[in-house]
């Protein structure tokens, strides 16, 4: 019996131990690109450094990108299903290929319906950032304090806003005043989608090509794995496609709370090289590079228009307490961080080459990230002059620096960086066109 129980013992272990290898790490997890999922609480949240003596805070201003969702668009679940049955059907699926078949088979099921959607994964990602939220500043949220939370109309972000919302009103339930609205009409600086900005960057994907990892000979190479022939890879199967389309998935997978991890099926380097074109890729659309006339961070003048306008109206109201949350897309708030220049990440550089040893996307917007700025004024003063503000800045809840010179630590005085970025804008910069009138035909 007592050998039974010793064998069952070790095949148990030896079972444990088969499970923690194919569980990504950190490391591999870090190199899914946009498709991160917020590493708090897994990793503590940052620690903050105290207010200067005798400040409070008492507004904040915010923009949040959507939590962990589903992939958007049926194909990315579709297509490596149907090349891998292509195979079986032709007798050429090793057994690893039958074991990542049936494995896509049950993601693709799961799949049908949620396109684009947020997963519970996501929804718990916001609701924890209001709880840290209102650990962090609960000044923010004392009764009578105002919530002013708007949202592009899709419905991931909606959904991620209400969420947060409804953990910050769990926190005050009766006292708190809430204005919450999802609308089509905040797109133009929640999500704003800059031609000019896109034409410079498809003249620029040239400077991209010597980082691309994914080529012909080496896919055909990794499908190996999966596929027996040679041959049958090189006739039938995109293996390019199917290694884009798989790496896809297994970045993807963390999204979620009961989907196998994928990263088997890639080494370490492979994951890497992967993450630091897809990094490049991201720094050529949205980062400060003459590669694209440094127009990447102006995508966002609109949402800085907003930001600061929003801010001056908050602080002009005597004893006004409260916040404005936005709550959109990583395309828009990659380029924001740039604008504002979080940590020097609006710093410019054309060298795409060593871009991933200082420039991390990952760092800016995992699933869930969001920047917070948080006022600070004299305690108990409410005709405080506003050169007497001060300000910090939160990076998915860590804190960062900001262009202008400090007062203290990582706190900066809000007349010297509005002046800055309304330098940064122009005259006209960020100030939204008109609608085009409806036409009487």
């Amino acid at each position: 019996m007592k050998k039974q129980l010793s064998l069952l013992a070790a095949l148990v272990g030896l079972c444990s131990l088969s499970l923690q290898a194919a569980e990504p790490t950190m490391a591999n997890r870090r190199t899914a690109s946009n498709y991160y999922a917020y590493p708090i609480p897994e990793i503590p949240a940052p620690q903050l450094t105290a207010a200067p003596e005798g400040y409070e805070p008492f507004h904040m201003e915010h923009y949040g990108r959507h939590g962990s969702r589903w992939h958007i668009g049926e194909w990315v679940y579709v297509n490596p299903v149907k090349n891998l049955l292509k195979a079986q059907r032709n007798g050429q699926l090793t057994p690893k290929g039958e074991k990542l078949l049936a494995q896509l088979q049950k993601i693709e099921m799961d799949y049908r319906g949620h396109d684009g959607e947020l997963t519970a994964k996501g929804a718990r990602q916001h609701r924890g950032i209001a709880q840290r939220m209102t650990a962090n500043f609960p000044q923010l949220f004392e009764d009578g304090a105002w919530v002013n939370a708007r949202s592009t109309d899709v419905m991931r972000c909606v959904l991620s806003m209400a969420n947060e919302v409804e953990e910050l009103k769990a926190f005050n339930p009766e006292g708190l005043n809430i204005v919450m609205d999802g609308s089509r009409a905040y797109v133009p600086y929640l999500n704003f989608e800059d031609p000019v900005a896109n034409e410079a960057t498809e003249r620029a994907r040239k400077h991209l090509k010597p980082l691309n990892p994914v080529n012909r000979k080496m896919a055909d190479k990794w499908v190996l794995q999966f596929i027996k022939d040679p041959q049958f890879i090189a006739d039938s199967i995109p293996s390019k496609d199917l290694f884009n389309d798989l790496f896809r998935l297994a970045a993807n997978t963390q999204s979620h709370d009961d989907q196998p991890s994928l990263y088997e099926y890639f080494t370490d380097d492979e994951l890497y090289s992967k993450w630091r074109y897809n990094n490049a890729n991201y720094f050529l659309r949205f980062g400060n590079t003459p590669l694209t006339d440094n127009l990447g961070p102006r995508r966002q003048r609109f949402l800085l228009r907003n930001w600061i306008e929003s801010a001056d109206s908050s602080l002009a109201i005597p004893g006004h307490v409260g916040a404005n949350l936005r709550f959109g897309h990583e395309v828009a708030l990659m380029p924001m961080v740039c604008l504002l220049n979080i940590n020097g990440y609006g710093n410019p550089t054309s060298d795409l080459e060593n871009l991933d040893q200082h420039w991390k996307n990952i760092d800016i917007f995992p699933m869930g990230s969001n920047i917070q700025m948080i006022f600070y004024r004299p305690v108990g003063k409410k005709d405080f002059k506003p050169e007497d503000v001060l300000v910090k800045v939160l990076l998915n809840e860590g804190e960062g620096t900001l262009p202008t010179q400090a007062v203290s630590g990582p706190y900066y005085r809000w007349s010297d960086l509005r002046r800055y970025y309304l330098d940064l804008l122009g005259p006209d910069g960020g100030v939204i066109p008109p609608a085009k009138p409806l036409s009487n035909e």
